[in-house]
């Protein structure tokens, strides 16, 4: 349509106009539609300074609270077991994303050399992808440990755990650093934001692998826990109606498990429903963004700055829940601010004093 505009601009111009001026009536037309079929910003733009302004507090407590959380389960064999196995790769992850915060707010997306580009947006795909596939493998641990509790230790064995950690790991890097062996685009610009330097395709694709199909598969598991957790209470409530003791339900318990594992699953849910809260906003844009709004260099601007840094948010929040919620994190932390403040209250200075 474009060419077409064009030619018929340049058989309605009177023939006695010199060449020279043929350029200059038609030039600007194609200018024009140019700067309307491509977005392109500079580094240093208002939604980079903002982007800046809150991804460095963000990041200090992203990686202050991974570190403190990872510390507690290293030190204590309580924790060295298959559930909480997950719950570090999740943390080692969100930890690794802080590190890549902290190259962003370096660089300020203003990488010279588009390999180097790459390579930083590389890591904070894998990081991302690495996250949310280790809450869809703790939201599978949870899953076998309600509904094949019997079984549990010949299923999620050691060896399989370990299998599993890494083969989130590999198909996250994987996924991440595709665009540097290829899957890139031609033109380079000066500006390594997201949508600016990879391939719709690309995108589209990892999307599919690294979010929707995760989320999927953990919106299934939580759904089936739901049904089966409605079915068992209405049993229970149908064995009280003919006289069975109350007794009987506390000891059954909602899905015949313990309240320590539905306080669990509860935790679980809370989180499913933080990541999705943090990460759908930037999906969703980046789909649109693709699909019909290839002109809107707005949107394309803030996916790569404000919805990023709402996603990155998520790996402060994990570890927060987790503390929150679960027992033993709650006690191993009052347990270290206590002995803190004896350390504090027989310091040699209050000693001597």
């Amino acid at each position: 349509m474009g060419s077409r505009r064009h030619l018929n601009a340049f058989l309605e111009m009177p023939a006695t106009l010199p060449p020279i001026a043929w350029i200059e009536i038609i030039q600007p037309k194609l200018e024009h539609e140019t700067s309307v079929m491509t977005c392109v910003s500079k580094a240093d733009n208002v939604h980079e300074r903002i982007k800046e302004a809150i991804l460095i507090p963000l990041t200090i407590l992203i990686i202050g609270i991974n570190v403190s959380i990872l510390f507690l389960v290293v030190m204590d064999k309580r924790f060295h077991n298959p559930k909480v196995a997950f719950i570090s790769t999740l943390g080692v992850a969100d930890l690794l994303v802080g590190v890549v915060s902290v190259g962003t707010l370096l660089t300020r997306a203003n990488e010279k050399n588009y390999d180097t580009c790459l390579i930083r947006i590389g890591f904070t795909i894998s990081t991302c992808v690495a996250s949310i596939l280790s809450l869809m493998c703790i939201a599978l641990e949870r899953f076998i440990a309600i509904t094949y509790s019997l079984n549990y230790k010949s299923v999620v064995s050691k060896n399989r755990v370990i299998g599993t950690i890494t083969a989130v790991w590999v198909l996250s890097m994987v996924v991440g650093f595709l665009p540097l062996v290829g899957w890139r685009n031609e033109h380079y610009f000066q500006y390594c934001s997201y949508l600016y330097v990879l391939p719709p395709n690309y995108i589209i694709s990892i999307t599919v692998v690294g979010a929707i199909l995760p989320f999927s598969i953990m919106f299934v598991i939580y759904i089936k826990l739901y049904r089966n957790a409605r079915f068992h209470i209405k049993r229970i409530e149908a064995l009280e109606n003919i006289m069975v003791v109350e007794s009987t339900r506390r000891n059954m318990g909602i899905l015949r498990l313990s309240s320590r594992s539905w306080r669990s699953l509860k935790t679980m849910i809370y989180v499913f429903g933080c990541v999705l809260v943090t990460w759908s906003p930037f999906f969703i844009a980046t789909f649109v963004q693709i699909t019909v709004g290839q002109d809107m260099c707005v949107l394309k601007d803030i996916v790569g700055t404000h919805l990023l840094v709402l996603g990155f948010s998520n790996s402060f929040l994990n570890p927060l829940i987790y503390v929150l919620r679960t027992k033993d994190f709650q006690e191993k932390v009052k347990e270290r601010f206590e002995r803190c403040k004896l350390c504090a209250v027989y310091s040699p200075d209050n000693n001597n004093e």
